[in-house]
């Protein structure tokens, strides 16, 4: 379309007819906003870049790289080792030996590289930068050498994936444009857990390249634990020494009974060398590494080491399992130096702006049971244990801030008052970035449901083991960083988002490589990029070409989910509106709502369709003859479908969003206690009265439960219906047969149906007496246990 409209405009500069050429001025301005118009319809086929650009623009040209093509750089020092970086990452995949030279005013660049400080670019950021490729040749330019940095990367992705297989022996071909982009964020991190399984030197290079990649700016080096001390200190060499190796490790889920033990002694840790060849590796590919060493909790591999530093004796011994544990550091003056000292290694190592310190997860228990403790809360006017971690952390900031760096924490850090200089990093969903934001404080945004990359991507049933929680490429990517509870004074405090990597269940770098991979792409774009520019469809169709890069590279990455979302919605007649959903863009779905496994003879998905009975969708994507797992949603019409609800128990508001009207929607919930629709209670009761939408004949009540006991979710006690009617109420009552005392790690769903005499009925009430506590024979004995209903049906 292009070409047609570029051949319009010739054929009226070629013409000597006047009438013509006047006639054709109109068409003139109609077809070069055309050509506008094709190529904005057609840009996102032409370019694979993620991060996608601020802005950008193709032309017809392209350049070739050979071995006759120089780089030219300005001569700062810095500038010079962007160039070189460039210069080995072509001679690393080709024969090419690229020469770098120094700029000269007034010399040719044809057939050049031209790597550029340059004030042009002064009205962008000191990330942003210019790229132009011409038939001649290219330019980067920008106003630092980080700006230089990103438009390299830009540049090397626009480099065939056949680059990466070494195969290019003549010229590497780059097509023409012109790129004008910067960060919208000045924070953008990725993190590793290095604790619970460690990872050689090269392989945390080879990750720190695909940091470099895709333009993130800052390594979050995880690097203790309970499970494990990894950093060399001199001053206390027990760290690496006794902290550094546990005897065994965990096999399978925490939550899964009996636990199970590999027997094999696990360990090692990076000595004080590997650590400045590393962030001198990450340096160079403008890449900030912040340490974490954890306080006051998650320090069992320290106390291991040095028992004298917590407020028990112990033993203590490296942890093999994984989860919280209740020894931490007590807050004596021993401890403070001890750590001081610790820090003052960890300084001299990392030359980047924050010490991350954990601060998370920090049980109480033992600092209640100190005396030491007690009396150092009276001394010095607490509160409670919380204002004494928060004195414990104002410790620890007052000695880093007196060393030149900033402290930064998780958002427990925020529990019994922040610190006046830190930074929060909000992992518990959004609320601690939105307080420290209120507060004046910069933060980092790293919740859970949109930044755990140890969380499964696809389907549990066909991926490896992985967190039990469930996060989709396609939502990494739907992530808006700055809360809409912030102003616009408060929100330049949002920093950016992170993408973290806990490694419970990563045993080895392709498991790592396979959990981040794209998803760490996805939110790159998050980052980067400003919110007008993302497009779903634009990104998986360049994620699409990047998937051949990891293939060259040798990367172990996921094709991401082939679910089938179902997007139901009903209105007060009792018909289901359905929508059937897939990040796949343009997924072939097929569908049945007879309970049958759709095929390729089933209907096949175009728009929504609505359902007005009891029925069983499901539905598949079904790919080159293959169908993809199947998704299914039982609904059920009945007497109660809508009813209101009288809540006198609020159900825990972390799953489906506590919204009790789920009861009563005529949406079953399926296998999994998170799927929106199950309605959960935490150490309490569900107590409630249900007003019919009209008085029906009324012939039974009937509940689902489910029951998940190493997730800490049991069979209910008891229940209880009362039919509320003035003339002749009545009540039944009943109790769960399982006893509680008996183990079974097997999730089952549990049906009451409670049969009665045909009665004209309104009004009910319902009472689900729960467990409250776990048993003494589970893992989390004495805490709150939990127990899920859906679906409340009246017939």
């Amino acid at each position: 379309m292009k070409i047609n409209c570029l051949i319009a405009v010739l054929i009226i500069q070629n013409s000597n007819n006047m009438r013509i050429r006047k006639s054709f001025y109109a068409l003139l301005a109609f077809g070069l906003m055309f050509m506008v118009s094709c190529n904005q319809t057609n840009r996102n086929d032409q370019i694979s870049i993620i991060p996608v650009p601020m802005q950008w623009q193709t032309n017809k040209g392209y350049f070739a790289i050979s071995g006759r093509t120089k780089l030219i750089c300005s001569k700062q020092n810095e500038t010079r080792k962007v160039a070189e970086y460039l210069a080995k990452t072509i001679g690393s995949y080709t024969p090419f030996i690229i020469e770098i030279v120094d700029e000269v005013e007034g010399e040719s660049n044809e057939n050049t590289i031209l790597l550029k400080i340059d004030s042009s670019c002064n009205n962008l950021n000191s990330e942003g930068y210019r790229l132009k490729v011409h038939s001649d040749g290219i330019q980067i330019q920008a106003n630092s050498s980080k700006g230089l940095f990103y438009g390299v990367q830009s540049l090397l992705q626009m480099f065939p994936p056949t680059f990466y297989k070494s195969v290019i022996t003549s010229e590497i071909i780059v097509s023409g444009v012109e790129i004008t982009d910067q960060p919208r964020f000045p924070y953008r991190g990725m993190h590793l857990d290095v604790s619970r399984h460690m990872f050689p030197v090269c392989f945390i290079k080879r990750y720190i390249d695909l940091l470099a990649m895709y333009k993130y700016n800052t390594f979050h080096w995880h690097l203790t634990d309970d499970q494990g001390w990894r950093i060399e200190i001199k001053q206390y060499p027990k760290l690496t020494e006794i902290g550094a190796f546990r005897d065994s490790t965990l096999v399978g889920h925490s939550d899964k009974l009996p636990l199970k033990y590999d027997g094999e002694p696990y360990g090692g840790y990076y000595t004080r060398e590997q650590v400045k060849d590393i962030v001198q590796y990450a340096s160079d590919r403008m890449i900030a590494i912040i340490p974490e060493i954890e306080m006051p909790g998650h320090t069992l591999a320290a106390l291991a080491a040095y028992p004298e530093y917590a407020c028990t004796e112990g033993p203590f011994h490296v942890a093999g399992e994984w989860g919280v544990f209740e020894d931490i550091y007590c807050p004596k003056e021993e401890t403070f130096t001890f750590l001081e000292n610790i820090l003052t290694e960890v300084i001299d190592l990392f030359p980047g702006t924050y010490i991350h310190i954990g601060g998370d997860e920090a049980p109480k228990d033992r600092w209640q049971e100190s005396a030491f403790c007690q009396q150092l809360i009276k001394e010095q006017g607490l509160k409670d244990e919380h204002q004494l971690q928060s004195y414990f952390i104002r410790r620890i900031e007052t000695f880093l801030n007196g060393k030149g760096r900033k402290l930064i924490g998780w958002d427990e850090i925020l529990d019994g008052g922040l610190s006046p200089n830190a930074t929060v990093m909000s992992w518990r969903g959004e609320e601690g970035g939105i307080a420290a934001a209120q507060q004046g404080h910069d933060a980092i945004m790293t919740p859970g449901a949109y930044c755990y990359f140890n969380h499964y991507q696809a389907e549990p049933e066909t991926e490896p083991l992985a967190f039990g929680n469930y996060l989709t490429l396609k939502k990494v990517y739907s992530y808006e960083p700055v809360p809409e509870e912030l102003d616009s004074a408060e929100a330049i405090h949002i920093l950016g988002a992170q993408g973290n990597v806990w490694t419970e269940y990563l045993a080895n770098p392709e498991n790592v490589e396979y959990m981040v991979l794209p998803r760490m792409a996805a939110l790159a774009e998050v980052d980067w990029s400003q919110p007008t520019d993302k497009n779903w469809e634009s990104f998986y169709q360049r994620i699409l070409v990047h998937f051949k890069v990891y293939e060259a590279l040798g990367y172990h990455y996921s094709k991401g989910s082939y679910k089938v979302n179902m997007i139901t919605t009903s209105d007060s007649a009792g018909v289901w509106n359905i929508e059937l959903q897939s990040e796949i863009p343009n997924a072939q779905i097929y569908y049945t709502t007879t309970g049958d496994d759709p095929d390729v003879f089933s209907t096949k998905y175009v728009t929504p369709f609505s359902v007005n009975t009891s029925s069983t969708i499901k539905a598949a994507i079904i790919e080159n003859g293959t169908m993809k797992s199947v998704s299914k949603q039982i609904i059920s019409k009945h007497k109660a479908f809508g009813a209101k609800l009288t809540l006198k128990t609020s159900p825990d508001s972390r799953y489906a969003g506590g919204d009790a009207s789920k009861l009563v929607d005529g949406l079953v919930g399926g296998n999994g206690f998170s799927d929106g629709h199950w309605i959960g209670y935490n150490g309490s009761d569900l107590e409630l009265e249900m007003e019919l939408l009209h008085p029906d004949t009324i012939r039974s009540v009937s509940m689902r439960f489910y029951q998940d006991q190493p997730s800490w979710i049991f069979l209910p006690e008891g229940w209880r219906v009362d039919f509320i009617d003035e003339d002749k109420p009545i009540f039944v009552t009943g109790n769960f047969c399982t006893p509680v005392e008996e183990k079974n790690d097997i999730v089952t769903i549990q049906e009451i149906k409670v049969q009665l005499t045909p009665q004209l009925r309104s009004k009910l009430g319902i009472k689900v007496t729960g467990l409250k506590k776990n048993p003494a024979w589970h893992p989390g004995a004495g805490e709150n246990a939990w127990f899920f209903v859906d679906e409340i049906e009246v017939n």
